[in-house]
């Protein structure tokens, strides 16, 4: 489930003594952007620019060229994308809700505000780096004093029996064991509550295996990202039968967009135990 003008100094003014000002009116010698002090007129000096907090400049980099790479993978608008991921959850006073994993803990963060002063969020992450990156955002955020990060596996998420109204996945499915994640959800899920899951599956026309195979070596050895390289992408079917399986129910899939029948579909699926 994780990526923002200064004054310009005015052109330097050659300063001349009384000494050597030629005698003209006073109007005649005054000059644009200049003051008179003590009969001297000298240039107005534009104040130093104020340079933006580096943490501040940090978050909206790092959130920015996340924006950039999520739309460059799915063709949808980043922003637009994560409101309708939170909406969908439908929160409310005091809901107890688990992001994982997390990575840069933007879906965690936008539940702040919306769940009440009892309410409780806590960001999951088996990776400490992404993990620190989360807290950091978090922090320039300021709403680090609302969320809790804690390092976990997704398929053992730390919790017990029937303790969560929500748990939110965002593009993080088709990294995970997901059967094993299922069965870990359904058991800290409280009866009635819901899972929230928006990824890409896969499209109904097979990838070839060539472009498959294209994608594991970039991931692997370009991209080093190897989560990505050993990736699974399910079809809905085979999404809806391991929900099924696990008997959650009010199982809705709604597809966001899919650009040509070859590519994956980003989807948003919901689940109530």
């Amino acid at each position: 489930m994780t990526n923002e003008q200064y004054a310009v100094l005015p052109q330097s003014l050659k300063l001349e003594s009384e000494d050597t000002l030629p005698m003209n009116r006073r109007e005649d010698t005054a000059k644009p952007d200049a003051e008179e002090t003590e009969g001297v007129w000298t240039p107005k000096v534009a104040p130093a620019p104020r340079k933006k907090p580096l943490i501040a400049t940090w978050l909206s980099e790092f959130e920015e060229q996340i924006a950039r790479d999520f739309f460059r993978r799915t063709g949808l608008d980043y922003k637009q994308t994560i409101a309708l991921i939170i909406d969908s959850a439908d929160p409310f006073p005091g809901m107890q809700v688990l992001d994982v994993p997390t990575g840069t803990g933007v879906i965690a963060r936008q539940f702040v505000g919306k769940i009440g002063e009892k309410g409780k969020i806590t960001g999951g992450d088996i990776s400490r780096e992404k993990l620190e990156k989360a807290r950091l955002a978090a922090h320039s955020a300021k709403v680090s004093m609302r969320i809790e990060w804690r390092q976990m596996m997704a398929e053992r998420l730390a919790f017990g029996d029937s303790s969560l109204d929500l748990i939110t996945s965002v593009m993080a499915f088709h990294r995970i064991q997901a059967p094993k994640f299922l069965d870990s959800a359904y058991r800290v899920l409280k009866p009635g509550g819901r899972l929230l899951i928006a990824d890409e599956l896969a499209p109904k026309v097979a990838s070839s295996p060539l472009k498959l195979k294209f994608r594991r070596h970039y991931y692997r050895y370009i991209a080093r990202d190897p989560g990505e390289a050993d990736a699974h992408f399910y079809t809905a079917n085979e999404v809806m039968e391991m929900l099924n399986e696990r008997k959650f129910k009010q199982i809705v899939l709604r597809a966001l967009r899919q650009r040509s029948e070859h590519d994956r579909i980003f989807t948003l699926i919901k689940a109530v135990k």
